[in-house]
């Protein structure tokens, strides 16, 4: 699974996914440090990335478009560990045509 981690996601997730093998891309090594969301997104689309974001605004636009992503809905101290229990269940609800998974501070959500 391929991913683009938003600015705001720790590195220790860019270092957990790799280390699992994933291909990850930060915002931050391919557009500008101020990019807006809707460039953000383009970007995941373009490249066909799932999209990890603590963002509001840019979580419900991907939404909106239904683009994969996952909305981090947990404290960023937390969320290498978070997702290392939840991964194998997030990349099997996303390969099984999810688009919205909010990885919760006590569970996941998938719509």
């Amino acid at each position: 699974m391929r991913w683009l981690l938003d600015n705001n996601v720790p590195r220790s997730v860019t270092h957990l996914l790799r280390d699992r093998g994933r291909d990850v891309v930060e915002v931050r090594e391919v557009l500008a440090a101020d990019a807006p969301d809707v460039d953000v997104l383009a970007y995941a689309r373009a490249t066909e990335r799932v999209l990890a974001t603590h963002d509001v605004a840019l979580a419900r636009r991907a939404r909106a478009s239904a683009h994969p992503h996952v909305w981090l809905r947990t404290r960023e101290v937390d969320d290498r560990d978070r997702l290392a229990d939840e991964l194998d269940r997030i990349e099997g609800a996303l390969r099984g045509g999810a688009s919205d998974v909010r990885l919760l501070r006590s569970g996941l959500r998938i719509g």
